[in-house]
Protein backbone atom coordinates (compact mmCIF):
# COMPACT_ATOMS: atom_id res chain seq x y z
CA UNK A 1 0.00 0.00 0.00
CA UNK A 2 1.52 3.34 -1.08
CA UNK A 3 1.49 6.21 1.36
CA UNK A 4 0.08 9.61 0.38
CA UNK A 5 2.70 12.27 -0.35
CA UNK A 6 2.27 15.63 1.36
CA UNK A 7 3.25 18.90 -0.28
CA UNK A 8 6.99 19.49 0.18
CA UNK A 9 8.34 21.90 2.79
CA UNK A 10 11.69 23.62 2.99
CA UNK A 11 12.60 21.92 6.27
CA UNK A 12 11.17 18.86 8.01
CA UNK A 13 11.83 18.40 11.73
CA UNK A 14 11.58 14.97 13.33
CA UNK A 15 10.58 15.60 16.93
CA UNK A 16 8.42 18.39 18.35
CA UNK A 17 10.11 18.73 21.72
CA UNK A 18 11.81 21.96 22.88
CA UNK A 19 14.72 21.57 20.45
CA UNK A 20 12.39 20.79 17.55
CA UNK A 21 10.07 23.70 18.34
CA UNK A 22 12.97 26.15 18.68
CA UNK A 23 14.55 24.90 15.45
CA UNK A 24 11.20 25.38 13.71
CA UNK A 25 11.05 28.95 15.03
CA UNK A 26 14.38 29.79 13.42
CA UNK A 27 13.34 28.13 10.16
CA UNK A 28 10.23 30.32 10.13
CA UNK A 29 12.26 33.39 11.08
CA UNK A 30 14.39 32.82 7.98
CA UNK A 31 11.26 32.87 5.82
CA UNK A 32 11.12 29.15 5.09
CA UNK A 33 8.30 26.63 5.49
CA UNK A 34 8.54 24.00 8.20
CA UNK A 35 6.79 20.77 9.17
CA UNK A 36 7.19 18.87 12.46
CA UNK A 37 6.57 15.14 12.94
CA UNK A 38 6.15 13.60 16.37
CA UNK A 39 4.99 10.19 17.57
CA UNK A 40 3.32 11.73 20.62
CA UNK A 41 -0.18 13.22 20.61
CA UNK A 42 1.04 16.65 21.76
CA UNK A 43 4.12 18.79 21.25
CA UNK A 44 6.73 19.31 23.96
CA UNK A 45 8.56 16.00 24.08
CA UNK A 46 9.71 14.99 27.54
CA UNK A 47 8.44 18.23 29.07
CA UNK A 48 4.88 17.37 28.06
CA UNK A 49 4.88 13.59 28.27
CA UNK A 50 7.00 12.95 31.37
CA UNK A 51 6.89 15.94 33.73
CA UNK A 52 4.60 18.78 32.59
CA UNK A 53 3.87 19.81 36.19
CA UNK A 54 7.51 20.03 37.33
CA UNK A 55 9.40 23.29 37.74
CA UNK A 56 12.45 23.88 35.53
CA UNK A 57 15.10 26.17 37.02
CA UNK A 58 17.73 26.33 34.28
CA UNK A 59 15.74 28.00 31.50
CA UNK A 60 17.80 31.08 30.59
CA UNK A 61 16.24 34.26 31.94
CA UNK A 62 13.60 32.49 34.01
CA UNK A 63 14.05 31.82 37.76
CA UNK A 64 11.54 28.96 37.47
CA UNK A 65 8.95 27.78 34.99
CA UNK A 66 6.55 24.85 34.75
CA UNK A 67 7.57 22.48 31.99
CA UNK A 68 4.11 22.75 30.41
CA UNK A 69 4.37 26.54 30.41
CA UNK A 70 7.74 26.37 28.64
CA UNK A 71 6.17 24.25 25.92
CA UNK A 72 3.23 26.63 25.60
CA UNK A 73 5.62 29.58 25.21
CA UNK A 74 7.73 27.81 22.58
CA UNK A 75 4.59 26.90 20.64
CA UNK A 76 3.26 30.47 20.85
CA UNK A 77 6.62 31.83 19.66
CA UNK A 78 6.45 29.54 16.64
CA UNK A 79 2.76 30.11 15.83
CA UNK A 80 3.18 33.23 13.61
CA UNK A 81 5.06 31.13 11.05
CA UNK A 82 2.24 28.64 10.51
CA UNK A 83 4.07 25.35 11.10
CA UNK A 84 2.53 22.11 9.88
CA UNK A 85 2.26 19.67 12.81
CA UNK A 86 1.93 15.95 12.11
CA UNK A 87 1.36 14.35 15.52
CA UNK A 88 0.73 10.72 16.40
CA UNK A 89 3.00 9.76 13.50
CA UNK A 90 6.16 7.72 13.95
CA UNK A 91 9.03 8.59 11.59
CA UNK A 92 10.19 5.38 9.95
CA UNK A 93 12.32 5.81 6.82
CA UNK A 94 14.62 8.43 5.31
CA UNK A 95 15.10 8.42 1.53
CA UNK A 96 17.27 10.73 -0.56
CA UNK A 97 15.56 12.45 -3.49
CA UNK A 98 16.65 14.81 -6.25
CA UNK A 99 15.43 17.79 -4.21
CA UNK A 100 16.47 16.66 -0.74
CA UNK A 101 14.91 13.99 1.44
CA UNK A 102 11.62 12.22 2.10
CA UNK A 103 10.66 10.96 5.54
CA UNK A 104 7.87 8.41 5.73
CA UNK A 105 5.73 7.69 8.76
CA UNK A 106 3.00 5.18 9.40
CA UNK A 107 0.59 7.72 7.84
CA UNK A 108 2.31 9.49 4.97
CA UNK A 109 5.41 10.56 3.07
CA UNK A 110 6.89 14.01 3.67
CA UNK A 111 9.40 15.49 1.22
CA UNK A 112 11.65 18.37 2.27
CA UNK A 113 14.81 20.10 1.10
CA UNK A 114 16.45 19.57 4.50
CA UNK A 115 15.75 17.48 7.61
CA UNK A 116 16.51 18.19 11.26
CA UNK A 117 16.46 15.23 13.64
CA UNK A 118 15.44 16.50 17.08
CA UNK A 119 14.20 13.21 18.48
CA UNK A 120 15.47 13.60 22.05
CA UNK A 121 15.75 10.20 23.74
CA UNK A 122 13.47 8.74 21.08
CA UNK A 123 9.80 8.56 20.20
CA UNK A 124 7.80 8.65 23.42
CA UNK A 125 5.53 5.65 23.02
CA UNK A 126 2.87 4.62 25.56
CA UNK A 127 3.82 1.89 28.01
CA UNK A 128 2.28 -1.49 27.37
CA UNK A 129 -1.23 -1.92 28.76
CA UNK A 130 -1.55 -5.13 30.80
CA UNK A 131 -5.24 -5.25 31.55
CA UNK A 132 -6.17 -8.05 29.19
CA UNK A 133 -8.17 -7.84 25.99
CA UNK A 134 -11.70 -8.36 27.27
CA UNK A 135 -12.82 -4.77 26.75
CA UNK A 136 -13.43 -3.68 23.13
CA UNK A 137 -12.06 -0.12 23.45
CA UNK A 138 -8.87 0.26 25.50
CA UNK A 139 -6.78 3.28 24.51
CA UNK A 140 -3.37 4.76 25.33
CA UNK A 141 -4.26 8.05 23.63
CA UNK A 142 -7.42 10.10 23.26
CA UNK A 143 -9.11 11.59 20.23
CA UNK A 144 -10.97 14.90 20.24
CA UNK A 145 -12.87 15.07 23.59
CA UNK A 146 -16.13 16.08 21.87
CA UNK A 147 -16.32 12.62 20.27
CA UNK A 148 -16.93 11.14 23.73
CA UNK A 149 -20.02 13.23 24.50
CA UNK A 150 -22.55 11.12 26.39
CA UNK A 151 -20.19 8.16 26.68
CA UNK A 152 -18.90 6.53 29.86
CA UNK A 153 -15.11 6.76 30.03
CA UNK A 154 -12.82 5.15 32.61
CA UNK A 155 -9.44 6.87 32.99
CA UNK A 156 -6.70 4.85 34.67
CA UNK A 157 -3.64 6.76 35.93
CA UNK A 158 -2.40 9.52 38.17
CA UNK A 159 -0.13 11.44 35.78
CA UNK A 160 -0.98 14.99 34.62
CA UNK A 161 -2.21 13.63 31.29
CA UNK A 162 -4.83 11.56 33.13
CA UNK A 163 -5.96 14.60 35.12
CA UNK A 164 -6.21 16.80 32.03
CA UNK A 165 -8.09 14.09 30.16
CA UNK A 166 -10.60 13.88 33.01
CA UNK A 167 -11.12 17.65 32.89
CA UNK A 168 -11.42 17.77 29.10
CA UNK A 169 -13.80 14.82 28.84
CA UNK A 170 -16.00 16.09 31.66
CA UNK A 171 -16.21 19.46 29.90
CA UNK A 172 -17.26 17.56 26.77
CA UNK A 173 -20.18 15.98 28.69
CA UNK A 174 -18.68 12.52 28.95
CA UNK A 175 -19.45 10.46 32.07
CA UNK A 176 -15.97 10.14 33.55
CA UNK A 177 -14.54 7.89 36.25
CA UNK A 178 -10.92 8.65 37.17
CA UNK A 179 -9.04 5.96 39.08
CA UNK A 180 -5.50 5.56 40.37
CA UNK A 181 -3.75 3.10 42.62
CA UNK A 182 -2.60 5.98 44.85
CA UNK A 183 -4.68 8.65 46.53
CA UNK A 184 -2.76 11.55 45.01
CA UNK A 185 -2.85 12.82 41.44
CA UNK A 186 -0.20 14.90 39.66
CA UNK A 187 -0.97 18.18 37.96
CA UNK A 188 -0.79 21.93 38.31
CA UNK A 189 -2.49 23.54 41.33
CA UNK A 190 -5.20 24.88 39.02
CA UNK A 191 -5.82 21.45 37.50
CA UNK A 192 -6.03 19.75 40.88
CA UNK A 193 -8.35 22.44 42.24
CA UNK A 194 -10.66 22.01 39.26
CA UNK A 195 -10.54 18.25 39.72
CA UNK A 196 -11.67 18.60 43.33
CA UNK A 197 -14.45 21.02 42.38
CA UNK A 198 -15.82 18.55 39.84
CA UNK A 199 -15.60 15.72 42.35
CA UNK A 200 -17.47 17.66 45.02
CA UNK A 201 -20.17 18.72 42.57
CA UNK A 202 -20.70 15.13 41.46
CA UNK A 203 -19.74 15.81 37.84
CA UNK A 204 -16.67 13.57 38.08
CA UNK A 205 -16.36 10.19 39.77
CA UNK A 206 -12.93 9.74 41.39
CA UNK A 207 -11.94 6.33 42.76
CA UNK A 208 -8.56 6.47 44.51
CA UNK A 209 -6.67 4.70 45.89
CA UNK A 210 -8.11 1.86 43.85
CA UNK A 211 -6.70 -1.01 41.78
CA UNK A 212 -8.16 -2.13 38.48
CA UNK A 213 -8.83 -5.80 39.16
CA UNK A 214 -9.86 -6.68 35.62
CA UNK A 215 -11.74 -5.45 32.57
CA UNK A 216 -14.76 -7.05 31.01
CA UNK A 217 -16.80 -6.27 27.91
CA UNK A 218 -18.82 -3.52 29.62
CA UNK A 219 -16.34 -1.87 31.97
CA UNK A 220 -13.98 -2.66 34.82
CA UNK A 221 -13.91 -4.19 38.27
CA UNK A 222 -12.23 -1.87 40.78
CA UNK A 223 -10.85 -3.06 44.12
CA UNK A 224 -10.57 -0.80 47.16
CA UNK A 225 -9.30 -2.87 50.05
CA UNK A 226 -11.71 -5.79 50.28
CA UNK A 227 -14.44 -3.97 48.38
CA UNK A 228 -14.95 -4.91 44.72
CA UNK A 229 -17.27 -2.88 42.54
CA UNK A 230 -18.07 -2.70 38.83
CA UNK A 231 -17.83 0.57 36.82
CA UNK A 232 -19.44 0.73 33.39
CA UNK A 233 -17.24 2.15 30.62
CA UNK A 234 -17.72 2.50 26.87
CA UNK A 235 -14.03 3.43 26.59
CA UNK A 236 -11.01 2.85 28.83
CA UNK A 237 -8.08 5.29 28.62
CA UNK A 238 -4.89 4.07 30.30
CA UNK A 239 -2.42 6.89 31.05
CA UNK A 240 0.50 4.74 32.11
CA UNK A 241 3.38 6.98 31.08
CA UNK A 242 5.74 6.67 28.11
CA UNK A 243 9.01 5.00 27.18
CA UNK A 244 11.50 6.44 24.65
CA UNK A 245 12.21 4.38 21.52
CA UNK A 246 14.95 5.20 19.00
CA UNK A 247 14.78 1.90 17.11
CA UNK A 248 13.15 3.28 13.95
CA UNK A 249 15.60 6.17 13.59
CA UNK A 250 18.63 4.00 14.35
CA UNK A 251 18.04 2.29 11.01
CA UNK A 252 18.83 5.59 9.28
CA UNK A 253 22.44 5.70 7.93
CA UNK A 254 23.59 8.51 10.19
CA UNK A 255 26.73 6.89 11.65
CA UNK A 256 25.11 6.31 15.03
CA UNK A 257 27.35 5.98 18.06
CA UNK A 258 25.09 4.30 20.55
CA UNK A 259 22.18 6.69 21.17
CA UNK A 260 23.97 9.66 19.58
CA UNK A 261 24.41 10.97 16.04
CA UNK A 262 27.81 12.54 15.20
CA UNK A 263 27.70 15.98 13.59
CA UNK A 264 30.04 18.70 12.34
CA UNK A 265 30.26 22.29 13.57
CA UNK A 266 27.05 23.12 11.67
CA UNK A 267 25.17 20.28 13.40
CA UNK A 268 25.05 18.46 10.05
CA UNK A 269 25.39 14.68 9.84
CA UNK A 270 27.37 12.81 7.25
CA UNK A 271 24.30 13.07 4.99
CA UNK A 272 24.11 16.46 3.23
CA UNK A 273 21.06 18.38 4.32
CA UNK A 274 20.35 16.24 7.38
CA UNK A 275 20.99 18.03 10.67
CA UNK A 276 20.63 17.14 14.36
CA UNK A 277 19.70 19.03 17.53
CA UNK A 278 19.00 18.13 21.13
CA UNK A 279 19.69 15.08 23.27
CA UNK A 280 20.34 12.83 20.27
CA UNK A 281 23.29 14.97 19.08
CA UNK A 282 26.78 13.71 19.93
CA UNK A 283 28.05 17.29 20.09
CA UNK A 284 26.33 17.72 23.45
CA UNK A 285 27.67 14.48 24.85
CA UNK A 286 26.01 13.65 28.17
CA UNK A 287 24.93 17.29 28.67
CA UNK A 288 21.21 16.62 28.18
CA UNK A 289 20.31 20.18 29.12
CA UNK A 290 17.55 22.39 27.78
CA UNK A 291 19.99 25.23 27.15
CA UNK A 292 22.31 22.98 25.14
CA UNK A 293 19.45 21.62 23.04
CA UNK A 294 18.15 25.11 22.26
CA UNK A 295 21.61 26.26 21.16
CA UNK A 296 22.01 23.23 18.91
CA UNK A 297 18.56 23.89 17.47
CA UNK A 298 19.54 27.44 16.51
CA UNK A 299 22.72 26.19 14.82
CA UNK A 300 20.99 23.35 12.98
CA UNK A 301 18.07 25.48 11.78
CA UNK A 302 20.15 28.35 10.46
CA UNK A 303 22.60 26.09 8.68
CA UNK A 304 19.65 24.15 7.27
CA UNK A 305 18.22 27.43 5.99
CA UNK A 306 21.52 28.20 4.25
CA UNK A 307 21.56 24.68 2.80
CA UNK A 308 18.04 25.10 1.40
CA UNK A 309 18.70 28.60 0.07
CA UNK A 310 22.41 29.49 -0.22
CA UNK A 311 21.42 33.15 -0.60
CA UNK A 312 20.51 33.06 3.10
CA UNK A 313 23.60 33.43 5.24
CA UNK A 314 23.95 30.88 8.02
CA UNK A 315 24.16 33.68 10.56
CA UNK A 316 20.62 34.89 11.17
CA UNK A 317 21.41 38.38 12.45
CA UNK A 318 19.55 39.93 15.36
CA UNK A 319 15.87 39.11 15.77
CA UNK A 320 15.33 42.61 17.17
CA UNK A 321 15.99 43.96 13.67
CA UNK A 322 13.07 41.99 12.23
CA UNK A 323 9.31 42.39 12.20
CA UNK A 324 7.60 39.08 12.90
CA UNK A 325 4.29 38.15 11.25
CA UNK A 326 1.27 39.24 13.26
CA UNK A 327 -1.89 37.17 13.81
CA UNK A 328 -4.10 37.26 10.74
CA UNK A 329 -1.35 38.35 8.36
Amino acid sequence: MSLPFAAPTDVLIVGAGPAGLHAAFYVGLRGLSVRLIDAHSEVGGQLSALYPDKLVYDLPGSPSARAADIVAALKAQLAPFGPDYRLNELAQTLTETADGWTVTTDCGAYPAHAVIVAAGMGALLPREVRLGDQHPDVRTGLAEPSTFEGRAVLIVGGVPQAVQAALDLTAADARVTLTHRRALFRGSPAQLAQLETLRQSGHLNIQAPTEVEQLDETGAWLRTGVDLRHVAADSVYVANGHLPDLSALQRWPLGWQGEYIPVDAAQMTRLPGVFVAGDVSLSGGDFKLLSVGLAQAALAANHAAHHVNPALKARPGHSSDRRLPQPGE
